[in-house]
């Protein structure tokens, strides 16, 4: 079955880009792939966040936590600044930061999907009275893949300097299930200020799902600022 509609009701952290996937970029850098030896897993560590962006607030909240006996980092992306509410949540192993499951409750369609040894599994379920076909998820990869709504984390634990160049495999439910490339290039340092602090950043683009620029922090595992072409605007960290 497939998804037969796609309504205003989407999150925004799940909506499909306009383009076709074959308009998505390959990979032209050397490849990094959840568990590489080039990436740093150590940097990151649990904390919450609060992002500020044109039409509101974010709420981040990562910690980790134990599920079926295995060891995993839960990222809660909350829709509002109070972390209210039923959260996003994005599962990824905290050893090679391989994406391994969402849930995700909608007005429309509940999503509980894992991934896990090459297989990605489970069902999107339609609430009653919605444009939704149920849909069930079974498909094997022959690697794993990061998660392109927290992607920043990701970039943060690679050996960041100037000029270094990556090539990283996201996964992207919202387009079929697909594994796309990023292709992520570091273009030097740089100090924000927000709200009259100031960061040390390294930055970076990230041409992919979407084409971002991101101001990832040399003192925590996150990004300062985002800016991502199209309808997503600018996010800042809200001090």
């Amino acid at each position: 079955m497939k998804i037969v509609t796609m309504t205003a009701s989407l999150s925004l952290l799940l909506l499909a880009t306009s383009c076709s996937s074959s308009e998505h970029p390959g990979p032209i850098y050397t490849k990094v792939l959840p568990g590489d030896l080039a990436l740093h897993p150590e940097r990151l560590r649990p904390h919450s966040i609060r992002y500020k962006k044109l039409s509101g607030s974010m709420y981040y909240e990562m910690d980790r936590v134990t599920i079926d006996d295995r060891s995993l980092y839960k990222l809660d992306i909350y829709f509002n600044s109070d972390g209210e509410g039923v959260p996003d949540s994005i599962y990824f192993d905290p050893e090679t930061l391989g994406y391994s499951g969402r849930h995700l409750e909608l007005q429309d369609y509940t999503i509980d999907v894992q991934f896990q040894d090459g297989y990605f599994t489970g069902n999107l379920i339609p609430a009653e009275g919605s444009n939704y076909d149920p849909v069930t998820y079974d498909k094997q990869y022959e690697h794993g893949a990061f998660e392109p709504a927290v992607i920043n984390y990701f970039i943060a634990a690679l050996p960041l300097a100037e000029g270094y160049t990556a090539s990283i495999p996201t996964f992207d439910l919202s387009n079929g299930s697909q594994i796309l490339w990023a292709n992520i290039e570091v273009l030097g340092k740089e100090i924000l200020e927000i709200d009259g602090i100031q960061y040390n950043t390294w930055k970076v683009i990230s041409d992919g799902i979407r084409q971002k620029t991101l101001w990832i922090s040399e003192d925590v595992p996150y990004a300062i600022k985002m800016q991502t072409k199209g309808v997503f605007g600018t996010w800042e960290i809200d001090p």
